[in-house]
C-alpha cells in the first residue's frame, strides 16, 4: 500500500476529526430523537463512505501535494467531498434517471442512495478505477512489478 500513498500525521488529524464528528453527530442526534443510535450510526458510516471516501481516495493518490490554503486539513476535507460529488452523485444521477423505466425516485429521495446496490456498485467501481489507474502509471514507470 505505501508504493500507492502514505498516511502522515495531517490524515491521521484528518479521520480523528471525522471519527469526533460522527461521535458528536450520533450522540446529538440520539438524545434528542426517538431513534437508536445504531440508524444514526449507520447514516453517519453511509454519508463517509459515499459521500467522502471515494474523493479521499482519489485525491490520497493523485492530489496529495495539492494546497490550496493554510489549513491543509479543511482542504482535504473539501477536496475529497469535491471529487465525491464528480465521481459519485453525477453518474449516480445520470444512472437512475436517464433509465426509462426507472421508478420515480423523485418521491423517496435521499434515502434511496443509502440502500441502494447502485450506489455500493458506483463506490466500488471509482475507487478501483482510481487504484486500477494508478497501478498502470506506476508499472509504466516502472516502479511496480
Amino acid at each position: 500500500m505505501n508504493k500507492y500513498f502514505t498516511f502522515t500525521d495531517i490524515d491521521k488529524k484528518l479521520w480523528k476529526g471525522i471519527g469526533a464528528v460522527g461521535l458528536i453527530f450520533v450522540i446529538v442526534f440520539s438524545v434528542f430523537t426517538s431513534a437508536s443510535p445504531f440508524f444514526y450510526i449507520e447514516k453517519f458510516l453511509v454519508a463517509v463512505f459515499v459521500m467522502f471516501l471515494p474523493g479521499y481516495s482519489i485525491l490520497k493518490l493523485y492530489f496529495d501535494e495539492v494546497k490550496l490554503s493554510d489549513y491543509v486539513i479543511a482542504d482535504k476535507v473539501m477536496v475529497s467531498f469535491g471529487l465525491s460529488v464528480i465521481a459519485m452523485v453525477i453518474p449516480y444521477f445520470l444512472s437512475t434517471y436517464l433509465r426509462p423505466y426507472e421508478f420515480n425516485t423523485d418521491e423517496r429521495g435521499m434515502e434511496l442512495i443509502s440502500g441502494n446496490v447502485l450506489t455500493i456498485l458506483l463506490v466500488f467501481i471509482v475507487v478501483g478505477s482510481a487504484f486500477g489507474y494508478k497501478h498502470y502509471l506506476l508499472k509504466k514507470k516502472g516502479s511496480v512489478q
